[in-house]
């Protein structure tokens, strides 16, 4: 429809016209036409976007730290942040590196083995491995 309303104001049609024959508000044509007249395109633009908190460069850093260093915390990351001098949240970082496919940034649960010496009665006394998680 776009392109239609184009040609027909190329042609020499008024917005008035061309409300008519195709059976849309005036209102719309204007628009049409003025977008036109303005980028040369009848195709949907992108919008302008929210700026980013971070950099393209502190974000890649970020991303590289975490994926070195799984056991490192989002408080040492926003600190790391905080000296290239992009101050941010701790949900920031988060949902920076959940979108790049890191998760968890919580220390790991450590398994600590004790050998424990058991004494049975009427069988072989002997040691034993027992898994403690701390």
């Amino acid at each position: 429809v776009r392109d239609t309303v184009v040609n027909k104001f190329k042609a020499g049609f008024g917005y008035k016209k061309i409300s008519q024959a195709l059976n849309i508000p005036r209102s719309t044509v204007q628009a049409i036409i003025l977008k036109w007249k303005e980028y040369q395109t009848t195709a949907n633009l992108p919008r302008p976007d929210r700026p980013s908190k971070l950099s393209a460069h502190t974000r890649r850093r970020l991303i590289r730290d975490a994926a070195k260093r799984p056991m490192i915390t989002l408080d040492e990351l926003q600190r790391s942040t905080a000296e290239v001098g992009d101050s941010v949240h701790r949900t920031t970082i988060s949902r920076i590196l959940h979108k790049s496919g890191l998760y968890g940034r919580v220390a790991r649960r450590v398994a600590i083995y004790i050998y424990i010496y058991i004494y049975a009665p009427r069988k072989i006394n002997r040691l034993r491995k027992i898994n403690v998680f701390i």
